[in-house]
């Protein structure tokens, strides 16, 4: 364990560690160093706990649902650790769940992953350097796409609201889409995706890492609950780190250790 060598740390969450906080998003504006003072890191991988919980909250993308979704109630489980490629940065990879997808073939449950890479020397928005995801993973309807904030990077850039980068999600199918002309209706299985006046803020739980989780029952540590309007019992007491599908979609824990949701940082 060491001190911050340069930048100001925030413990944002009392206590222990901060993986079971069910909150919506609290910002925070202050920088939040890689090398904070490690109080607890229960999921062994070199960062604090809450720290981890304070960052995934504060540079989640502008999530821009569709007004007119049928089925917007959800969720992101997320992992967050040191960036494989450059340590002083940090990879968020968020697996969105919602409690049904009600578009074309719906079903119970529906899990869309995207990551980001950030500089955390930076307060968001401006922290935020890259996003990639993969709209309906696994299927025929499958679309990378990948953006980014960076002055002299050749990826795409980045769709800006508010002064903070766009995630879309398709209205009723939910594939998540880096910028909007990525989410044509043709090519993506008939997607559609606005840019919605306002930003959703769903409630973000910290799960921690494969061989140390921070949460294993998303009823009791997380948001899937009758208090929160979650109503189906094949979704209740889920283990985001199981090898079992989420309801009719697909795989959580294959969601956070993929490394399609792997942005690189500036290229």
């Amino acid at each position: 364990m060491r001190l911050a060598s340069a930048l100001a740390v925030v413990a944002a969450c009392s206590g222990g560690g901060s993986g079971t906080s069910i909150d919506a998003n609290e910002p925070s504006d202050t920088v939040v160093s890689v090398d904070a003072y490690v109080t607890v890191d229960d999921d062994g991988d070199g960062l604090a706990d809450d720290v981890e919980l304070q960052l995934a909250r504060d540079y989640v993308p502008y999530l821009s649902l569709d007004p007119a979704d049928g089925c917007p109630l959800s969720g992101l489980v997320a992992r967050v650790r040191k960036h494989p490629a450059d340590p002083t940065k940090i990879l968020i990879v968020y697996s969105h769940l919602f409690e049904r997808d009600c578009g074309l073939g719906g079903h119970v449950g529906d899990n869309e992953a995207f990551g980001i890479a950030i500089d955390p020397a930076l307060p968001a928005p401006a922290g935020i350097l890259a996003i990639k995801t993969a709209s309906h993973q696994g299927t025929p309807c499958e679309r990378i796409s990948e953006c980014s904030t960076c002055a002299t990077d050749a990826r795409d850039r980045c769709d800006i609201a508010s002064g903070w980068p766009v995630l879309y999600a398709s209205k009723g199918k939910h594939g998540q889409y880096a910028t909007k002309d990525r989410c044509s209706l043709l090519g993506t299985c008939f997607d559609q995706c606005t840019l919605a006046a306002a930003r959703t803020t769903p409630p973000i739980v910290n799960v921690g890492e494969p061989d140390h989780p921070l949460v294993t029952d998303l009823t009791a540590q997380g948001f899937i609950t009758p208090e929160l309007g979650w109503t189906e019992a094949d979704l209740m007491n889920f283990d985001p780190w199981s090898a079992e599908d989420f309801g009719g979609a697909g795989n959580i824990a294959g969601d956070l250790e993929d490394p399609t949701f792997e942005p690189a940082p500036c290229l």
